[in-house]
Formats: C-alpha cells, sequence, structure tokens
C-alpha cells in the first residue's frame, strides 16, 4: 500500500512538474510582449489550473473507490460542486434537449435531478456524474 501511494505522489508531482515547465516555456518563447503575454499566461494558468482540479478530483475518487471509503453520498458531492447556475447554463447551452425543467434542482432531491437529465440525455448515471463533475 505504501509503494501505491509513493507512486501516486511520485506521479502528481511530475504532472506538476510538467506543468510548470510547459508554462515557463511558454513564457520564455511568447511571441507577444506586455498585456497580451500577461493574459496569454492568466489563460493558460486558467486552463492548466482546471486540468488540474479535475486530475486531482479523479485520482482521489480512484483513491477512495480502491480503498473502499467511496459512499453512495459521494454522488452527490461530485455533482454539487460549484454554482449550479453556472452548470446549468453550460448544460442548456450545450444539450438543446434539457429543459428548464429537467435542471430544476432541490437541495436533498439529487437522485431525481441526476434520474431527469439520464432518461433525457440518454446516458447512464455514471456518464451523467461524469459530464456534471467535468462542467465548472
Amino acid at each position: 500500500m505504501n509503494n501505491t501511494n509513493n507512486d501516486n505522489g511520485k506521479i502528481l508531482m511530475a504532472t506538476l512538474a510538467g506543468i510548470g515547465a510547459g508554462i515557463v516555456a511558454g513564457i520564455l518563447l511568447a511571441p507577444e510582449n506586455g498585456k497580451a503575454t500577461r493574459d496569454s499566461v492568466m489563460r493558460s494558468l486558467s486552463k492548466a489550473s482546471d486540468d488540474m482540479n479535475v486530475k486531482i478530483k479523479a485520482w482521489t475518487e480512484n483513491l477512495k473507490l480502491k480503498s473502499g471509503q467511496a459512499s453512495s453520498d459521494d454522488d452527490e458531492q461530485l455533482v454539487m460542486h460549484g454554482s449550479w447556475e453556472d452548470v446549468k447554463g453550460q448544460l442548456r447551452q450545450n444539450y438543446d434537449e434539457l429543459t428548464e425543467e429537467d435542471l430544476e434542482y432541490n437541495q436533498g432531491s439529487e437522485h431525481e435531478l441526476l434520474d431527469r437529465i439520464q432518461q433525457r440525455l440518454g446516458k447512464t448515471k455514471d456518464e451523467v456524474i461524469r459530464l456534471l463533475s467535468e462542467l465548472r
């Protein structure tokens, strides 16, 4: 078990080092200057941060599943991160078939929300959870 944690830690550190090296290389090789470079760097950092958050979340969920710590309540935690209004807006933008009624969220009725989205999109529960957790 300790070797697995050590290996996972090494993978995480290598990923972070790779992201850092890419950002530094981008700054050094950037053909732009001044404000344009700063804006570009900020966009890159924001995207790297979002990508890292997704990877860390997946990594920790995987560790929880392997250690048997995951519970049925983890679904709601995955789904409800961030602002529901932002997630709902992205869903409406990406999936025309979803109605306002399909996306109505009431605290404590997360399973009903998942069921409505699942039925409307024709996806499995795991696919809907993954879809929702990737939206920010």
